[in-house]
């Protein structure tokens, strides 16, 4: 069953030591899954984070590992994480 987490909930677990499954629904209505990380250790070094760059505001930026491409979810997507 999985859990439905706000993008600020999601920031922490995406920090944590494993990568995290979510299913997020766009604002059109459709599902996408991903298998993600912000944590610098999972994340290949050529598509490492820049020093200077956040990861606040209003979209939640993380690294979706399936795709091994940087990923955005918009402040009012519903997330699910499982």
């Amino acid at each position: 069953m999985a859990n439905i987490v706000d993008i600020n909930e999601l920031r922490e677990f995406l920090r944590g030591q494993d990568p995290v499954q979510i299913c997020i629904r766009k604002t059109h209505g459709t599902n996408r899954e991903a298998v993600g990380t912000l944590n610098p250790d999972l994340i290949p070094s050529k598509f490492a984070p820049k020093e200077t760059s956040k990861n606040v505001g209003e979209n939640l930026k993380y690294f979706d590992l399936e795709k091994e491409a940087w990923r955005s979810i918009q402040l009012d997507a519903s997330i699910a994480w499982v």
